[in-house]
């Protein structure tokens, strides 16, 4: 990892342009992770171009300096290289995919297990709790500036991928982490209720809708969820709302593997996977072409979704022998 580090950091010192990127469907850790590393090379004199394909959903919006991102539009310019952040693979990157390609060195920042090496430089840790951890590492090894805006964003990147310092992938080292963050006057409680306690009337009619999908199978040991368009549009929701329903499933008594299937186009699917522990379902999304951790990971696939759920529930009873 040492080697990595320094690679990248002789790369950001060296070079002037750069284009920042995270994964579609961004999330916290991705988007935190993307301004406070601009904004550190920003704060050394460097340019940054920071681009996401899909526009961030409430309560998102509210991490501190997205302003600055281009969204939709991918950039015409030339860079530098090209930093990919919390990305496991080249085709996660959605639209970005050849202007990052054609932008080299390619540095590949991340934590996800599934990772497939896919860029020149690939600082990939998956014992990490967070790209922002690996992150701050980069940040502090490089000898850059931490402002709050940068602390704020690494603090809020690692808070949400340890779901605020309570799963397993909290360790020693990403709480002295956190701790050092606090030095620079971030409020963590400000920083959780902005950015996740937002709810709205109409998600909590969507929460309705989703929890009478709720099933079970294999024994309980497997929990469903599901979130059609036609619900977000009764509902008077956004796509973005619903992404942390994997966890009523998840709250089931001895349930092991959690989804929560999202429909994203007419016959498209997206299914979140957590596990409470005994199950890896990093390895069960590789099945479907997906990736992650071995506690929270996902997958994309088309068809009907009745069909798409039978075969998610049969391959997912060969994780339960």
């Amino acid at each position: 990892m040492e080697s990595d580090i320094d690679e990248i950091v002789e790369i950001l010192q060296r070079k002037e342009h750069f284009l920042i990127l995270t994964h579609k469907y961004p999330d916290l850790d991705g988007i935190g992770s993307m301004i406070a590393l601009g904004n550190s090379l920003k704060n050394e004199g460097k340019k940054v171009t920071f681009f996401l394909e899909d526009k961030p959903e409430p309560p998102l919006t509210n991490v501190k300096g997205i302003d600055q991102i281009l969204i939709g539009e991918i950039p015409e310019n030339s860079f530098d290289a090209t930093i990919a952040l919390d990305c496991s693979d080249l085709n996660r990157l959605g639209k970005a995919k050849e202007i990052a390609i054609s932008n080299r060195p390619l540095i590949c920042i991340d934590h996800h297990e599934t990772n497939d090496h896919f860029a020149d430089i690939n600082l990939v840790v998956p014992d990490a709790s967070s790209t922002g951890e690996l992150v701050y590492k980069v940040i502090e090894k490089a000898g850059f500036s931490i402002d709050p805006i940068i602390a704020e964003n690494l603090f809020a990147a690692i808070q949400a991928d340890t779901g605020c310092f309570r799963y397993e992938n909290t360790t020693p080292e990403s709480l002295n982490i956190a701790a050092e963050l606090l030095r620079y006057g971030i409020n963590p409680w400000e920083i959780y209720r902005n950015l996740n306690e937002q709810y709205t009337l109409p998600l909590l009619k969507l929460i309705e809708l989703a929890l009478e999908t709720i099933e079970v199978h294999h024994d309980g040991k497997l929990g469903m969820i599901s979130v059609t368009q036609d619900m977000i549009k009764t509902a008077g929701t956004e796509p973005g709302d619903s992404e942390k329903f994997v966890n009523y499933p998840r709250f089931i008594k001895g349930v092991e593997i959690a989804a929560f299937i999202r429909q994203t186009g007419e016959a498209r699917y997206k299914f979140s996977l957590r596990s409470n522990g005994k199950v890896n379902v990093a390895k069960l999304a590789n099945h479907f072409g997906g990736g992650g951790h071995a506690k929270a990971a996902g997958f994309e696939c088309e068809g009907e979704l009745s069909v798409l759920k039978e075969k998610f529930i049969k391959e997912a009873e060969v994780f339960f022998k």
